[in-house]
């Protein structure tokens, strides 16, 4: 039996015009088509972070007047898309533990990065989805893509830039994903972190043939893979999906709990110490963030390292 094509779907009647697309943002023409058209100036870098394999991302964050516009444009036109559940990133109801949870208690899994997915999702890519995947008119598509992309790029970190990403492939990527379906073998994107799994053991003529498959359709899509981010992973040893353990279910990996528990130690040693100050303050809003991401998957570990921090928190206001 043939899976089901699982694709985005838009059921909204098409913007045919600018002043529709004016009326649906609420907003007036003339303002949507002046920042449009001074839209690359309109962004500033926000902070660089810093990967776990030591490269650096560089968003940036859309300035006034675009960034209100841009918050229509999400809130008014693609939060009304419907993804389908193998899209994961940065949707409602769906993060890094929804992809990693996809993938859990399988025999294999293969992950695969692709290579500058921001700065490679081009202009043109913008403007076919607004074009063929909403079917706007083309002077509405041209609009909204000058709104939606910088210097010809998608713009990382632009309120926008996440549900456009996860429609690059709109026109492509169901069919991938249902042929992989039918073989049993599950598909799943984060952003740009594609990861395939299957209960069933692969030979590695199966396996080279997957990631071939993989590999064309980012081709086609003017995309490459990360080779050097190509990974395998085999049940007997750990399985990692968007940095989660998924031998058995989602978790941190051992080391990265360990660290976690060390910072807070660290942190009650300078507390006891007499440190005190902003240095402090920015260590304990840093460990109270990796503490949460700890609770999201190890609520019983967690839960004592809360109330450790709380203490530390407490001797903190009290005594700076």
């Amino acid at each position: 039996m043939t899976p089901p094509l699982l694709k985005p779907k838009y059921d909204l009647k098409p913007i045919r015009d600018i002043s529709a697309l004016a009326l649906s943002l609420g907003m007036p023409e003339k303002l949507l088509i002046d920042v449009a058209a001074q839209a690359d100036t309109l962004y500033r870098k926000a902070k660089p972070i810093v990967k776990p394999d030591g490269s650096i991302r560089r968003p940036f964050d859309a300035l006034p007047p675009l960034k209100p516009i841009q918050r229509r444009i999400k809130d008014r036109i693609l939060k009304r898309v419907e993804f389908p559940e193998y899209l994961t990133g940065s949707l409602a109801g769906r993060d890094y533990r929804t992809n990693a949870a996809m993938h859990a208690g399988a025999k294999i899994v293969i992950c695969e990065d692709v290579e500058g997915f921001f700065p490679s999702t081009k202009r043109e890519r913008v403007m076919d989805i607004w074009l063929n995947f909403f079917r706007f008119s083309e002077d509405v598509a041209n609009l909204l893509t000058s709104l939606t992309t910088k210097e010809g790029e998608l713009p990382q970190g632009a309120i926008t830039s996440s549900y456009l990403a996860n429609l690059a492939f709109w026109n492509q990527e169901p069919r991938l994903q249902a042929k992989l379906a039918k073989r049993e073998v599950v598909y799943s994107r984060y952003v740009d972190d594609i990861a395939v799994s299957s209960k069933q053991t692969l030979t590695k003529e199966e396996q080279t043939a997957l990631i071939a498959q993989i590999y064309g359709m980012l081709k086609r899509q003017g995309y490459k893979a990360k080779r050097r981010k190509h990974e395998t992973f085999t049940s007997g040893r750990r399985m990692l999906t968007t940095k989660l353990m998924v031998n058995r279910k989602p978790a941190l990996q051992t080391k990265e709990r360990q660290n976690i528990r060390a910072a807070v130690h660290a942190l009650e040693q300078r507390i006891a110490s007499g440190e005190r100050g902003l240095g402090i303050k920015t260590e304990l809003n840093r460990a109270t963030s990796r503490v949460g991401r700890l609770g999201t998957l190890h609520p019983t570990e967690a839960k004592p390292l809360k109330l450790r921090l709380s203490h530390v928190r407490h001797l903190t206001n009290n005594r700076m």
